[in-house]
């Protein structure tokens, strides 16, 4: 059991990403934009925390859809979703391959991810693996390439960019493909003791331009941004 935002003890079963604070970020910041008779698809919904606090927050009476590469997360959600009582479709399946015939009011997705190098330093992918490429930025890029295709007219994303991955080339695809780009929150944290022990691997990343992480009176800080985008047409 895992408490979180609006005091939710979701399930998280073995093989399934943990929820995070950027999870719980996410949560705010879309609390503070969706609307409740709206459709909303959780992308990357792991143990689907992100869809069922929002569900249960706007009191969304219609379906919630859901979806994650993992059989385990997929499984997770359905159990969580009978648990909160949320009405929900799940699919397994990457990124959007499962969707192919539908279309969303707004797409939430928490698929960010950071640097390989740094993943592997990292106490958040235990359960299961990063795959976000050298720098960072495959999944998240992936997302913003296909998302325009799955919304509805002036629908919208929202999703996170954390720092330790290239938050600029992700931000320079995103001007390209949505409009009404808008940093909607945005919170610093401590980096984890497993990352500071090896602060040599991370300031060569940083050297790199790959990741950025900043020393605040001797602690190691690392930024999440929530971002909020328009489908252009």
């Amino acid at each position: 059991m895992k408490k979180r935002l609006i005091g939710l003890k979701t399930l998280v079963n073995k093989n399934v990403f943990v929820p995070t604070g950027t999870s719980d970020l996410l949560i705010e910041a879309s609390n503070k934009i969706i609307e409740g008779n709206k459709s909303i698809l959780d992308l990357g919904c792991g143990n689907g925390i992100v869809g069922i606090s929002l569900s249960k927050i706007k009191r969304i009476k219609k379906k919630v859809y859901f979806s994650d590469i993992s059989d385990s997360a997929c499984k997770n959600t359905e159990q969580n979703c009978k648990k909160f009582k949320v009405k929900c479709e799940v699919k397994k399946g990457k990124i959007f391959n499962p969707w192919k015939n539908y279309k969303f009011d707004y797409i939430i997705s928490d698929v960010a991810a950071i640097a390989d190098e740094a993943a592997k330093i990292s106490p958040w992918y235990r359960n299961c693996t990063n795959n976000a490429g050298i720098d960072g930025t495959k999944n998240v890029i992936n997302f913003l390439n296909e998302a325009e295709f799955y919304l509805n007219k002036k629908g919208s994303i929202l999703f996170p960019i954390i720092s330790l991955s290239k938050e600029k080339k992700i931000i320079s695809v995103l001007k390209k493909k949505f409009k009404n780009i808008n940093l909607i929150k945005s919170k610093i944290w401590p980096l984890p003791k497993s990352m500071c022990k090896n602060i040599k691997l991370l300031n060569k990343l940083k050297n790199k331009k790959i990741i950025h992480f900043e020393n605040k009176y001797g602690i190691l800080t690392f930024k999440t941004n929530i971002y909020h985008a328009q489908k252009k047409s």
